[in-house]
């Protein structure tokens, strides 16, 4: 997370003589300007209302005594700095809920200075309107205001996730503020990709005030690449931004943030723990800097396999965070947003930690503790399909944890037989009836909209899931805008990639949405069967099968359950089809991802781990096993008993080491053997795996 500049800072508008404006008027009007700038802003306001009583009807005086009140209270008296603008604007007759009513670019600060409130209290929608109108005027505009509209409209587009509008927008920006006009893009065929154009520039060394601006581009470029994981463009950024502005927290948190994404964890620790310290007070800076180190320490840990280790640095991130909130005044039930700074109004990272503490939880076993923290974190983010898949997940661990334990046949054996009656010749062996352990469904008509860790609630999850994930990917590119529009700048647009939106994660290109669906269908299926609904699990298995990108392991899962699914409908024949083991030829847990993608992707020295949780059947022969007794079940089920048999001793002759098999397979023995009028053969294989009941 970068640092908040000042980009987003109130500004003050200057007052601009008026046609009619008298000597005694103007000497007002800049005293009260040089005042303001240096900071002393009771004097400013006497001035001002010396310049209010002689002009009541002038609507920057009024604007300007509006700031300098907001400024004198600290940022402090938000709601009635708010109900001041509202009077500044019906003066002004113009409409902050209609941009259009915005028509002169003298007005454009207003709309700016409300953009700015919005921001604060992150209605990022509603500013990301009004600024997108400001910006249509930017041409005209002075150029230090021009300068704070262009970053905060940037910032607006990073909040609102939508990286693929923000480097153009960048190129613009450059082209019009920083760089020569003899490098200015004019047409789209011109655009170069957008990792390379800006190596294309020719900066022009300008004052203090462009230099600082240009870093700051700098500075966001930087920010869009990672979040859209092009690492190596994102790296030569880097290296402009270190260089230009040196270490500050937001430098050192992007470089961390680098490191981190390009699989270099260790190094992204060694980068974190070099944040320069600072002593100012979380009230005066409205970012506390422990939050986003114990923040950034949880995350790198969890993607290194430790996710008890990170849930131990995200509590201390909580802790933090609470402190800091806890150091600022209580606001009054009548205002709820005066006492408090106004950057510091929005500086709550509770959701956000909650997130990623929940997906740690999860990672670390637990469930029923990650369940609680992701539907308080679902409130915020419900719009984001991967975190109702998370909370899915979360229902289906706590009604299985996981299904290595069933190939445990020396742990499970003792499952085998439920108890024996009698004695001598009358002595009888009771088998159990079910082997599985995963029947905590609910039978209560309780409804699924509850929250609570079931699968009942998963398929709830599950179906927001797919509701929010785009149908496909379109086959051509989208038709991009004119480039020239009657009411705003010449802007170069690019064909970018559409993203979908996942926050508080970056958002989703379209290969992860793919992979995305593909969980989301597999894990629906599962669902399905748990519920008994053996029609909609089909549904779901079938069009997971269809999908374009298909990992191993969910092919392997979409022929498992679509067979169980054709098996409980007593269509065997076709469920057969689907228990074929060549069906499973490799268990990749992601699908491949595009060429163009491969080598960007790429990073030497990167460290190589593990899956984040291990995936069981692991090996290739387990699976095979896995789908050949499957087959064997349905052989039987259609009385083919001597075909079962013979698949079933495949099974067991592929045990070995690298080759694990279900205890279900020893209980289906017993049950050919049983229907085949075999009893002695049946009493031992229970003698030979249950010894305890010779």
């Amino acid at each position: 997370m970068a640092e908040k500049e000042g980009d987003t800072e109130k500004t003050k508008v200057e007052a601009t003589p008026a046609p009619v404006i008298s000597d005694q008027e103007k000497d007002w009007a800049q005293t009260a300007l040089a005042d303001f700038t240096r900071g002393s802003y009771g004097t400013c306001l006497q001035n001002l209302t010396k310049l209010e009583a002689a002009r009541p009807q002038d609507t920057k005086v009024l604007h300007n005594k509006a700031i300098a009140e907001y400024y004198k209270s600290d940022l402090k008296k938000t709601d009635q700095f708010r109900k001041n603008m509202n009077i500044v604007c019906s003066q002004a007759h113009v409409n902050i809920d209609n941009t259009d009513s915005l028509e002169d670019v003298e007005y454009c600060v207003i709309y700016y200075n409300q953009a700015v409130l919005l921001y604060h209290l992150k209605q990022y929608g509603k500013a990301l309107t009004i600024m997108e109108k400001i910006f249509s005027f930017i041409e005209p505009m002075e150029e230090s205001l021009a300068h704070r509209v262009c970053l905060l409209l940037i910032e607006l587009h990073l909040c609102m996730y939508q990286p693929d509008k923000i480097l153009a927008l960048i190129a613009y920006i450059e082209n019009q503020f920083v760089v020569s006009t003899d490098s200015v893009i004019s047409t789209e065929k011109d655009i170069k990709p957008l990792e390379k154009e800006h190596k294309e520039k020719k900066p022009v060394t300008g004052d203090a005030a462009t230099d600082t601006f240009r870093l700051k581009l700098l500075q966001y470029r930087a920010r869009c690449y990672l979040m859209t994981h092009a690492l190596k463009a994102c790296k030569r950024e880097m290296k402009s931004v270190i260089t230009g502005g040196g270490p500050t927290l937001g430098s050192v948190l992007l470089k961390g943030n680098l490191e981190y994404q390009r699989g270099n964890f260790r190094k992204a620790i060694k980068v974190i723990n070099s944040i320069p310290p600072s002593n100012l007070p979380f009230k005066d800076v409205g970012e506390c800097p422990a939050v986003l180190y114990y923040n950034n320490m949880g995350c790198i840990h969890h993607y290194m396999g430790k996710p008890h280790l990170a849930c131990f640095y995200l509590q201390k991130a909580f802790h933090e965070n609470d402190c800091a909130m806890k150091s600022l005044p209580k606001p009054e039930p009548a205002e709820p947003y005066s006492g408090r700074p106004l950057f510091t109004l929005g500086s709550n990272k509770n959701y956000e930690l909650m997130y990623n503490l929940g997906v740690t939880l999860l990672h670390a076993g637990r469930p029923i503790q990650a369940f609680d923290c992701l539907t308080e974190a679902v409130q915020v983010y419900h719009m984001n399909p991967r975190l109702w898949l998370r909370l899915a997940e979360c229902c289906v661990m706590a009604h299985k944890a996981d299904n290595e334990s069933d190939f445990n046949i020396h742990a499970r054996r003792k499952d085998l037989v439920q108890g024996v009656v009698g004695t001598g010749t009358h002595r009888k062996i009771i088998l159990t009836p079910q082997l599985s352990r995963d029947t905590k469904y609910s039978c209560e008509g309780v409804s699924y909209a509850i929250p609570v860790a079931t699968v009942e609630f998963a398929s709830l999850c599950l179906r927001n899931a797919l509701l929010l994930l785009p149908d496909c990917q379109p086959d051509e590119p989208v038709v991009l805008p004119p480039t020239d529009t009657p009411d705003g700048p010449n802007i170069p647009r690019t064909p970018g990639t559409h993203y979908v939106y996942a926050a508080p994660s970056n958002p989703l290109d379209w290969h992860e949405v793919a992979s995305l669906r593909c969980s989301v269908l597999a894990m629906s299926a599962y669902v399905a069967l748990c519920l008994g609904d053996y029609i909609l699990a089909l549904d779901h298995a079938q069009m997971l099968l269809v999908q374009p990108a298909l990992s191993g392991v969910h092919r392997m899962l979409g022929h498992l359950y679509a067979a169980e699914a054709l098996v409980l409908l007593d269509k065997i024949s076709d469920a057969i089809e689907h228990l074929n083991p060549d069906h499973v030829k490799e268990l990749s847990l992601v699908y491949p991802p595009p060429e163009k993608d491969v080598d960007r992707e790429k990073v030497d020295g990167a460290e190589h781990h593990k899956p984040l949780r291990a995936w069981f059947p692991n090996t290739l022969p387990t699976a095979r096993a896995v789908m050949q007794y499957n087959l064997a079940v349905a052989f039987a089920i259609r009385g083919e008993l001597d075909k079962a048999g013979e698949t079933l001793k495949q099974v067991w002759m592929s045990k070995s080491p690298g080759c694990d098999v279900p205890i279900h397979v020893i209980m289906l023995a017993l049950y050919i053997e049983l229907q085949l009028g075999h009893a002695d053969i049946s009493r031992n294989i229970v003698k030979q795996h249950s010894p305890q009941y010779r």
